[in-house]
């Protein structure tokens, strides 16, 4: 089906909805989950993104993944109305700026924290305070253990990174005495 709706229009649309019905948390969630599914399920998304496979055989997988994952009905509808309008390629392609907006409008930020060890909760507490001033806004944070970075910490607020590691200071110093 021909269509001129924009895959922006879609989730528009499905950002007004959730936001009307109260299920923006719900809708982001189900779609972090869905993108996550067709990641680990590779074949899953190529039959998806196949015209070898029949629309009602691919919506059919949609339903499927929608009923078993517990998806709310407005992001199952998305998702099949995304698939009919051929858009499910380019909202696989966008996934972050799709998801970046609707956290947006639920008032969620993600970030990721690299730190070179586990942090203690209060330690964790404080990033999350600093990176929440910084954001201007409540952020949920996922934290990555990477010994590399020697010490500090490597913040990933949606598209800003903040880099306060060690390894990239001494790097910085390496460069200027190099220069020099």
């Amino acid at each position: 089906m021909a269509s001129i709706a924009t895959l922006r229009d879609l989730t528009e649309a499905l950002t007004e909805s959730a936001r009307q019905e109260g299920k923006l948390d719900k809708a982001t969630s189900d779609l972090e989950d869905f993108f996550r599914v067709l990641r680990n399920a590779g074949e899953v998304k190529n039959i998806l993104l196949s015209s070898t496979f029949e629309f009602g055989e691919r919506k059919g997988i949609i339903n499927d993944i929608s009923s078993k994952r517990g998806y709310d009905k407005l992001t199952e509808n998305f998702l099949v109305l995304a698939l009919e309008l051929d858009k499910l390629k380019s909202l696989i392609q966008t996934e972050q700026t799709v998801l970046r907006k609707l956290r947006k409008a639920s008032g969620r930020i993600m970030a990721e924290v690299v730190l070179a060890s586990e942090p203690s909760d209060a330690e964790l507490a404080r990033i999350k305070s600093a990176l929440e001033k910084a954001a201007g806004g409540s952020i949920d944070i996922t934290t990555k253990v990477d010994p590399s970075i020697v010490g500090g910490i490597i913040a990933k607020v949606e598209d800003r990174v903040f880099d306060g590691s060690i390894k990239t200071q001494l790097e910085r110093i390496k460069g200027a005495l190099t220069r020099s």
